[in-house]
């Protein structure tokens, strides 16, 4: 039986590759902070390992007899150096994936992760090449912006505005989580793959911002307005919320790399890369219904 080590197994991405693992009936092990926040239909069924990935013995212990990982960076918003944080946990990853001899590590990363200055992004390419020294099999998953961001705008949506870091009018692809999820443990699951592999995960296709704006507003009943907001608007923003200013500067750089006029995702949209939840099917199963429960929530 294969046995595969999850990061992450409480987020969208891993928790939904976590499903998929233990519906294959191969054995799980999800290396959590808090088990408390995994379902429990699926707490029962994995074998769980608290700790933290700062920690780099926990990750050798919690991943020994892995025949296969899933790694990916946390969220994280308050360490003072973003890329040394990143770097740090990566080269947990790669002790583990040495000293236990774990043959295949599977990467959430992003496109853009083969260019320079664009934040946490480049930083995710400096991640794919530590896991490439330390694994003699990996792929990198380099993923669409996630659908999922939408939901922290659902106030902003319901006032009928989509504000938008990127130009409106040019055409980035658009991932939902659970897509990714599903494509990693495919990966996960498959020990015939070998040597180093770059992958895209670009969903069903590129949209514009005017293009999302026009999607939701049929979707939620009301036309949106599309608004540019400034980089440096979003890092004064983050910063203000408690946000250390190395991450928010991570996030500003990210954005203003991705908003250059020349960029463009290096890896071609195939019948590979396309993903099926498009952006209707997103808004009305997941964002329809949290902005009607915000709708309906009494007044103070």
């Amino acid at each position: 039986m294969m046995r595969i080590a999850l990061v992450g197994a409480t987020g969208p991405v891993a928790g939904r590759a976590l499903e998929q693992v233990v519906q294959s009936g191969a054995q799980a092990v999800a290396l959590v902070r808090h088990p408390e926040k995994l379902p429990e239909p699926l707490r029962s069924r994995v074998q769980v390992e608290q700790g933290t990935l700062e920690d780099g013995a926990f990750v050798v212990r919690a991943t020994r007899g892995a025949d296969a990982l899933l790694w990916l960076t946390p969220t994280t918003y308050g360490v003072q150096d973003f890329r040394a944080y990143t770097l740090d946990l990566a080269r947990n990853a790669a002790r583990a994936l040495q000293e236990n001899r774990i043959p295949r590590v599977v990467f959430v990363s992003s496109h853009g992760a083969d260019r320079p200055d664009l934040g946490q992004v480049t930083f995710a390419g400096e991640v794919e090449k530590l896991l490439e020294a330390a694994a003699p099999h990996t792929v990198s998953l380099r993923c669409a912006g996630f659908m999922e961001n939408l939901l922290a705008s659902v106030d902003t949506l319901k006032g009928g505005q989509l504000f938008t870091l990127l130009p409106p009018d040019k055409q980035y692809p658009l991932v939902a989580t659970r897509d990714v999820g599903d494509v990693a443990a495919r990966w996960l699951l498959d020990a015939s793959w070998s040597g180093h592999h770059v992958r895209g995960v670009h969903g069903p296709q590129d949209l514009s911002a005017n293009e999302l704006a026009d999607i939701l507003g049929r979707v939620l009943g009301g036309p949106l307005r599309c608004q540019r907001v400034p980089a440096e608007t979003l890092r004064h923003n983050f910063m203000m919320r408690g946000m250390s200013p190395s991450v928010a500067e991570a996030y500003a750089q990210m954005f203003r790399g991705f908003g250059q006029p020349d960029y463009r995702p290096s890896e071609p949209r195939t019948a590979e890369t396309t993903t099926p939840t498009t952006l209707e099917a997103f808004a009305r199963e997941r964002l329809a219904p949290r902005i009607r429960a915000t709708s309906s929530r009494p007044g103070p």
